[in-house]
C-alpha cells in the first residue's frame, strides 16, 4: 500500500513539473514576444542602489483611499530621490522631490511662480526624464512653474492637493489639467473617502499636512504602506526571471475581462451625481482662484490613441461618451464663467493620425502610455499659443 501511494505521488509530482515546464515555456514566449524577457524591475533598481543611498518608490494617494488612516497623505517622501517609473527602454526615471514631496526642482519659498500645475501623472511627469516633463517644457518658454501633480489623482484629490499646499507657494495663476480617460473613474472612488469629501463640502477644511507632527504621521503611513516591498529580493528575482508566471496570469486575467467588457463596465459615466460632483469641484477651483485674484486655465489631456482612433463600435461609443457627453457640461461651465480652456484631443485629431501619433504617445510593454518628449513639448507649445498669449 505504501509503495502504491509513493508511486502515485511520484506520478503526480512529475505531471506537476511537466505542467509547470509547459507554462513556464509559454511565459518565456509571451515575454520574448513583448520584448520584456528578463527585464529589470523597479525593485531591482531600488535594491541595488539602496546599498549606496536611500531611494524611495513613488507614492500615489489613491492606493490607500480604502484605508482608515488618521491622515491621508497627498504626496510622497519629501526631499528624497524617488523612482518614478521605468520608461519604454526599461530604464529608471528618478526625481528629487521638493520640500512637500512633489516632482519639482528646488525653488526658493518666496520665488515667484507663474503657474501652479494641477493634475495627475501627466503633470507629475510620467514617464519622461525630468528635463523633458511639463515643468521643464514651461521653463524652456521662460515660465516658472510648480507641479502639484501625482499619478492616479482624480479631480477631488487634485482639489485637496491644491487646497492643502497652494499657500506654500508665491504664484500668479494655475493651470488645471483634466484627463477624461481616467478622471471620472477616479472621482467615483474618491468621493467615498471620508477625508477627501471634506475638502469639497467644508470651505476651510485642511489636514495641515505641513505641520511637523502631521509630517511625522505621514512618514509613518508611507513606511507602513511600502512595508518590506523594497526588501523583497526573492520576489524581485521571481519577477525578473518570470518564475512567478506573472505575464501569463495577467494575459489570462485580461482575456476574461475583455470577454466581460461591455458598456455596463462604464456605468459610472452615466452617473449624474458624479457629473454634478465634477462640476462642483471645478467651480470650487474657480471660486478659490477668483477670491485670490488669480486666473485659472483648464487643459484637457488627450485620451490614448486606441480611443482617439477607435477600431470597434464599442470604443467609438466610449470615445463619444467621453469627449462629447462628458465634456460638454464642463466646457459649458467654463464658458459661462469666462474660463479659457484648451482641448488637446481636438488638436491631435486635426493635426495627427494613426500613423504619426507615435510622435505624441509612447508605448510601454506593448500598451499606450503617456506622452513622449515631443508630446509634452507639443502640448506646452499649444498651451502657450492658445491660452497664455
Amino acid at each position: 500500500m505504501k509503495n502504491k501511494i509513493l508511486y502515485f505521488l511520484k506520478i503526480f509530482l512529475i505531471n506537476i513539473l511537466i505542467l509547470y515546464g509547459l507554462l513556464y515555456s509559454l511565459e518565456i514566449f509571451i515575454n520574448y514576444k513583448n520584448n520584456k524577457l528578463f527585464k529589470k524591475t523597479r525593485l531591482y533598481y531600488i535594491n541595488s542602489l539602496n546599498k549606496e543611498t536611500n531611494i524611495y518608490l513613488n507614492f500615489a494617494p489613491y492606493k490607500i483611499l480604502d484605508k482608515k488612516n488618521k491622515l491621508l497623505p497627498l504626496s510622497g517622501y519629501e526631499n528624497s530621490k524617488t523612482l518614478l517609473c521605468l520608461d519604454e527602454k526599461n530604464k529608471p526615471v528618478y526625481y528629487l522631490s521638493d520640500d512637500f514631496g512633489f516632482n519639482n526642482s528646488k525653488h526658493g519659498r518666496n520665488e515667484m511662480i507663474n503657474f501652479l500645475l494641477i493634475g495627475d501623472s501627466y503633470v507629475q511627469g510620467m514617464c519622461v526624464d525630468t528635463k523633458n516633463n511639463l515643468n521643464s517644457q514651461f521653463r524652456r518658454l521662460s515660465y516658472n512653474t510648480i507641479s502639484l501633480g501625482i499619478g492616479g489623482n482624480g479631480p477631488l484629490l487634485e482639489l485637496a492637493t491644491f487646497k492643502e499646499y497652494e499657500e506654500n507657494y508665491t504664484y500668479e495663476n494655475i493651470i488645471l489639467f483634466i484627463t477624461p480617460e481616467n478622471d471620472f473613474n477616479d472621482l467615483k472612488n474618491e468621493i467615498n473617502n471620508d477625508i477627501l469629501i471634506r475638502y469639497l463640502n467644508e470651505k476651510n477644511f485642511k489636514q495641515k499636512l505641513t505641520d511637523k507632527k502631521n509630517q511625522e504621521i505621514k512618514f509613518s503611513i508611507l513606511n507602513s504602506f511600502f512595508g518590506k516591498k523594497t526588501q523583497r529580493i526573492l520576489n524581485d528575482s521571481l519577477s525578473v526571471y518570470h518564475f512567478n508566471l506573472k505575464s501569463l496570469l495577467n494575459l489570462l486575467e485580461q482575456s476574461v475581462k475583455n470577454k466581460k467588457k461591455s458598456f455596463n463596465n462604464y456605468d459610472y459615466l452615466l452617473d449624474k451625481n458624479l457629473d454634478d460632483a465634477f462640476l462642483k469641484i471645478i467651480n470650487e477651483f474657480i471660486n478659490i482662484t477668483s477670491k485670490n485674484n488669480k486666473k485659472i486655465y483648464v487643459v484637457f489631456n488627450s485620451v490614448t490613441p486606441n480611443i482617439l482612433y477607435p477600431k470597434s463600435q464599442d470604443i467609438k461609443d466610449y470615445k463619444n461618451l467621453l469627449l462629447k457627453s462628458k465634456l460638454i457640461p464642463i466646457k459649458t461651465l467654463l464658458k459661462n464663467r469666462n474660463i479659457s480652456y484648451f482641448d488637446f484631443n481636438e488638436y491631435l485629431l486635426n493635426n495627427y493620425n494613426e500613423k504619426n501619433i507615435t510622435k505624441i504617445f509612447k508605448k510601454i510593454d506593448g500598451r499606450w502610455d503617456h506622452y513622449t518628449e515631443i508630446g509634452f513639448y507639443e502640448l506646452v507649445n499649444q498651451i502657450e499659443t492658445r491660452l497664455l498669449q
